[in-house]
């Protein structure tokens, strides 16, 4: 069936991205300009919000947090192959240090994404569920960036007070210009791509039409065999 492939296919990108978000992120970039800095991973993970979206709004809640588990998951293991990669002796004390240095990742920045991550992607689930009931059919945008900014909000704050106040030691102070760029960020990303939204939403309706129509064609020439 079209739908079911649609779904895995989404799923795996939404694990793809969410993965490799978290790893990335041990990059930080300076931006330009405002002189900010800010994690690699900021620039993806946006993205995952309009993919939870898109399988809420065709598979329903249950799916969409049944990806997001399936995710956290495999985020677990992959911090756990990373650190079994770390463990194993090196060759070259040299690129052992230089691999550490980039992929290892301490337990207070996996904690922090991790949790950040779980509540902010099932808080977005529930809140376009919640808005779809409210709304039915109409109003696609507002579920959309209604849900995806303020499930943003909790996983800036999250994360950003979690890491970066508690964890690193930082002024809150030096914390609130990040968060308000971060949230700043992630929320005109959300209605920047709500074109594409819109865009994904009638190409999804229009093969998820055809799927049921040839479903119902082959159930007629069944019952009539």
């Amino acid at each position: 069936m079209k739908g079911e492939k649609i779904y895995h296919a989404m799923s795996a990108a939404f694990c793809v991205l969410v993965v490799l978000s978290n790893i990335i992120s041990a990059k930080m970039v300076v931006l330009p300009y405002v002189g900010l800095l800010i994690p690699a991973g900021l620039v993806t993970y946006p993205l995952t919000f309009l993919l939870s979206d898109l399988v809420t709004e065709f598979f329903g809640p249950k799916k969409a947090t049944f990806m997001v588990y399936i995710t956290l998951g495999m985020n677990l293991l992959s911090f756990g192959i990373i650190e079994l990669a770390l463990w194993l002796p090196a060759h070259i004390e040299g690129e052992h240090n230089a691999f550490k240095m980039i992929l290892g990742a301490s337990g207070l920045r996996i904690f922090s994404s991790l949790t950040a991550y779980a509540i902010a992607q099932l808080a977005d689930i529930q809140l376009y569920a919640l808005i779809k009931k409210w709304t039915g059919p109409r109003l696609l945008w507002l579920r959309n960036n209604g849900s995806t900014c303020i499930s943003q909000l909790i996983d800036t704050v999250a994360i950003d007070i979690i890491f970066l106040y508690w964890g690193l030691n930082m002024e809150i102070q030096q914390v609130v210009p990040i968060m308000i760029f971060s949230y700043a960020y992630k929320a005109l990303f959300s209605v920047a791509t709500t074109p594409l939204f819109y865009c994904c939403v009638f190409i999804f309706r229009k093969h998820c039409k055809s799927d049921n129509q040839l479903s119902a064609q082959n159930v007629s020439l069944t019952n009539k065999n």
